[in-house]
């Protein structure tokens, strides 16, 4: 297994964790992101775009999920 870590412009994810894949660090960014939407869910947005990054044990970017919200008034 190999170990992937995962930072966002606010978070480094030091210690890492040990997946079977690229595929499954894939999962593991989205869900990191889905975390992090989900913690701020009662406040507005401070960032409307950002980033998750993922690198190997050696430093080296293997994948990054951006992502971008926008929250926008309901009709009606």
């Amino acid at each position: 297994m190999k170990r992937y870590h995962f930072k966002t412009d606010d978070q480094s994810d030091a210690r890492g964790v040990a997946l079977a894949s690229l595929a499954a660090a894939k999962c593991e960014a989205a869900k990191v992101a889905a975390s992090i939407v989900c913690e701020s869910a009662d406040e507005p947005w401070q960032r409307s775009e950002w980033t998750v990054t993922v690198t190997d044990d050696r430093g080296v970017k293997v994948l990054q999920l951006q992502v971008v919200a926008t929250e926008v008034a309901a009709a009606g």
